[in-house]
């Protein structure tokens, strides 16, 4: 068998690293416009009915072949993306995976026909470059315990604030911009503080056994016995739902986006408190500017960007959740028709009178 030399078996593995992190962001951002697309189908999706009769809305969601085929296309992209996370350099890799994000934009405007301002392009770009100055220049550190303090007063605070947001996102009027907003936010929040319970359950399995492996059976047993696990089991499946509820007020271009950047950011922010992570980039152990604080620069950028975005909402003026133009036009027909008929009954009752 030939030998080839080392660097070239890197470069190869890296390409192939490359091209399934491509794949999988463009499979997630496919499966997440198809599922918004799915919900068209469906009446608005509100946390009520998730808390009220969660069952039966599974076996709705379940049964719309749209939705499903959109969440099997996301679960797929996200098991290419730890794949290809084991082949190389996450800090490679993990920018490429923002893709996504370009993808969801482009086929919520061109196919979906969902109507994004000036302001909001303005905002989008701005979350999609901060995401990606986060993914490049966030450095992460190996650590084997965290402050618990901290990470207890971290998650009641993104409990007090989840609960804030969907409480007045579920009082304003059903065509109103700012739900959607509101809903994606949410979810973002707690995909982030997900992510930071996951990294606590793994510190805590090591604590214990010396090792993790998802696949020992010891491993398994210990994990599910911890209380930041079943913490982000059901942080990580509200916020999938608050996600539905976003994408069920039509633009998946906007919700998906802010829900993205923000489980990005959140994790980032508080493992700066409770796993001592920093935000600054050491050079060779010196703070160069602008060169380190390049995150912090992708953090002000992502909350300038979603200010935009909120500040837009109330000015925009569209057909009622984002109703494509065929479909709106056919509805103005559907009126005037009524409307002619009505009219036409009342001069023939006032003749006959």
């Amino acid at each position: 068998m030939r030998a080839y030399p080392k660097y070239l078996v890197v470069i190869r593995v890296l390409a192939i690293g490359a091209l399934l992190t491509l794949l999988s962001g463009i499979l997630s951002g496919i499966g997440h416009s198809i599922q918004r697309y799915g919900l068209d189908f469906l009446p608005e999706l509100t946390p009520r009915t998730f808390f009220q009769r969660h069952i039966h809305l599974i076996i709705v969601l379940l049964t719309t072949p749209l939705w499903l085929l959109g969440g099997i296309l996301s679960v797929s992209g996200a098991v290419l993306r730890w794949q290809a996370f084991s082949m190389g350099d996450v800090s490679l890799l993990k920018p490429l995976t923002n893709i996504n994000i370009l993808i969801v934009v482009i086929v919520g405007v061109v196919f979906l026909h969902e109507k994004i301002g000036r302001t909001e392009w303005i905002g989008i770009s701005g979350l999609l470059a901060g995401v990606i100055l986060l993914s490049i220049f966030t450095q992460e550190r190996i650590i084997d315990t965290y402050n618990i303090p901290l990470y207890l007063l971290s998650t009641i605070i993104c409990i007090i604030l989840v609960s804030a947001f969907v409480f007045i996102g579920s009082k304003l009027d059903r065509s109103s911009r700012e739900k959607e907003l509101l809903f994606a936010i949410s979810s973002g929040i707690l995909y982030g503080i997900a992510t930071i319970f996951l990294k606590a359950m793994t510190i805590e399995v090591i604590q214990i056994l010396g090792y993790f492996n998802i696949f020992d059976p010891l491993a398994l047993v210990t994990l599910i016995t911890r209380i930041s696990f079943w913490m982000y089991v059901i942080s990580s499946v509200i916020a999938y739902f608050l996600l539905q509820c976003a994408y069920s007020h039509r633009r998946v271009s906007v919700a998906f986006p802010v829900n993205n950047s923000l489980s990005t950011l959140v994790p980032i922010i508080i493992a700066v408190f409770v796993f001592g992570d920093t935000l600054l980039i050491l050079i060779n152990g010196f703070v160069i500017f602008p060169f380190s604080y390049l995150p912090i620069i992708g953090i002000i950028a992502i909350l300038i960007s979603i200010i935009l975005l909120r500040q837009f909402q109330g000015t925009i003026t569209q057909t009622p959740l984002d109703t494509p133009p065929s479909v709106a036009s056919s509805f103005e027909e559907e009126i005037k028709g009524v409307s002619h008929e009505a009219k036409h009954l009342q001069v023939s009752q006032t003749s006959l009178g």
